[in-house]
């Protein structure tokens, strides 16, 4: 039944690709109009041209890559495939930064020294992207080791300024570690730190000669400078910066000058700082408990401070990114991440984009109500992690492929249509108030709750147990119009009988679920 039931699904995405690819050439000619226009923004909303933008893709971060090696027909398959389902902007590097002058990879082997090859593919998947109407998101540095990151920019430092560089023995080296491998060296010798990348001169003085150069770079297919692309719809300073500084200052002075720095060269693209979303305090943000106790998010421990850099001036875009699995936060804490930072960048006037989120399981049920929270949040973007031609090494669990992963791809596929209905004010509304049945159910640990509201309202949803008692509030506030869908995570919860109930102002709705271990 269940080979069946996914035969059908690829067959039925399949038959959305073809139709897809009929529509191309019209579509084409619409979207053409659009591509000599800048993304904007105005107060807390994305524009292009007239209609309001949604970013709404994915992270390749490793085109760059491809282009470098030669590898066009797997960069070509990423696009197309994009391409085919909607997607409308891909967040991938900007950067290489190594030592290593001979890797073709590399644009970026040492301050002031720029490897043409390496260059010259990123001309090539801004060019390619560009055919595509595809925006594309570049961050513009690291803060892990990979790809060189800032830690190399420290290295260089290291070596011109000491005369015999101090290695740091590994049973003494402190490693930061990100989310899933990402990590970087907190002391890169005896005498400089990771967190000299933002304070030192030199080292910010390099970056800056490096963004100027990718600024007035002139795109070799196209002759076009980068900073007069509007393929080009954003600049992420770094790709989730941290530090040891636990006021946040550090990297809020370093985002201050850097973004002031970008907008003294480019006066066209949108700026943003490429963070996670973690903060020096909780004050704004929901209770505690609705993020599973993880105090790491809010207490300083990684340095920086959401809530002021998105109150830099040249900061146009918020960005967030979200792991619940591997941040330990349930499902339902997502959503509440996403609430939580949407509420705070609405107040700063600020649109946002979720720049980066992975699951590795529950995907489709997860993904599904991240895109139906940002819909409604009227949130400026969200991009899957990560996004991958059919074959390539799934490297740390999160990579799709379509139309391969087809649950994912037609979620994306619905949402794109979704968001592209709503730039043209399209929105279809319910006639009537309605709590549905959640789905799974019996279910054993995660279930999908959906209910329909007319009208905008201020709603409660609700889940009590068999004695009639509260044990979980999962939405207490006014919400759009639409058809709504959230998750209910269990996983904390014993089995048996329980009932979800939805307040409106006007109306209540039961429904019992079933949990089963």
């Amino acid at each position: 039944m269940y080979n069946h039931a996914m035969n059908c699904l690829k067959y039925k995405f399949k038959k959305v690709l073809f139709v897809a690819g009929l529509l191309y050439f019209y579509q084409a000619s619409i979207s053409q109009t659009n591509d000599g226009l800048f993304v904007r923004r105005e107060g807390t909303k994305l524009f292009l041209g007239t209609k309001q933008f949604y970013a709404i893709g994915v992270n390749s971060y490793f085109l760059q890559n491809l282009a470098a090696y030669g590898d066009t027909l797997h960069l070509l398959e990423i696009l197309n495939s994009a391409k085919a389902i909607g997607i409308n902007t891909i967040r991938t590097w900007g950067f290489y930064d190594s030592h290593d002058s001979v890797n073709r990879a590399v644009m970026h082997f040492g301050p002031g020294k720029y490897h043409e090859k390496g260059l010259r593919a990123l001309d090539y998947v801004i060019t390619k992207a560009k055919e595509k109407s595809i925006r594309l998101i570049i961050p513009l540095v690291n803060n892990w080791d990979d790809y060189g990151g800032m830690n190399q920019y420290v290295e260089w430092l290291a070596k011109r300024t000491l005369k015999k560089e101090k290695r740091v023995p590994l049973n003494k080296q402190r490693i930061i570690y990100g989310t899933d491998g990402r990590s970087f060296r907190v002391y890169v010798t005896g005498s400089f730190t990771h967190d000299d990348f933002y304070r030192n001169d030199s080292i910010k003085e390099w970056y800056k000669n490096y963004v100027q150069m990718i600024l007035e770079r002139k795109n070799t297919f196209t002759g076009i400078k980068y900073k007069d692309e509007p393929a080009i719809a954003v600049w992420d300073l770094a790709n989730e910066p941290r530090s040891l500084d636990a006021s946040g200052e550090l990297v809020n002075h370093w985002l201050d000058e850097m973004s002031s720095f970008i907008k003294s060269i480019d006066t066209h693209h949108l700026v943003s700082s490429g963070e996670e979303g973690l903060d020096v305090i909780s004050t704004g943000y929901s209770d505690i408990i609705k993020y599973n106790q993880q105090a790491w998010l809010f207490d300083g421990r990684n340095g920086v401070s959401f809530q002021k850099n998105i109150l830099l001036p040249n900061i146009d875009v918020a960005s967030i990114h979200c792991y619940p699995s591997a941040w330990k936060l349930t499902y339902q804490s997502a959503i509440v991440w996403l609430k939580d930072h949407q509420r705070i960048a609405n107040v700063s006037n600020k649109p946002m984009i979720l720049g980066e989120i992975g699951v590795k399981s529950q995907t489709e049920f997860v993904y599904r109500a991240m895109f139906n929270e940002t819909f409604h949040q009227n949130t400026s973007g969200i991009l899957l992690w990560q996004f991958v031609y059919q074959g390539r090494r799934n490297n740390d669990g999160y990579a799709f492929s379509c139309p391969a992963n087809v649950g994912v791809c037609s979620i994306l596929s619905e949402y794109t249509d979704k968001f592209h209905q709503k730039s043209d004010g399209v929105v279809f509304s319910p006639t009537t108030t309605q709590l549905l049945q959640n789905f799974p159910n019996p279910f054993t640990s995660l279930t999908m709750i959906s209910y329909d509201l007319p009208i905008r309202d201020v709603i409660r949803l609700e889940v009590y147990n068999g004695l009639g008692q509260l044990v979980d509030r999962i939405a207490d506030e006014e919400q759009e119009a639409g058809f709504h869908q959230t998750l209910f995570d269990a996983a904390n919860r014993s089995s048996g009988v329980y009932f979800v109930r939805l307040l409106t102002t006007s109306n209540k709705f039961d429904r019992k679920i079933v949990l089963v271990r």
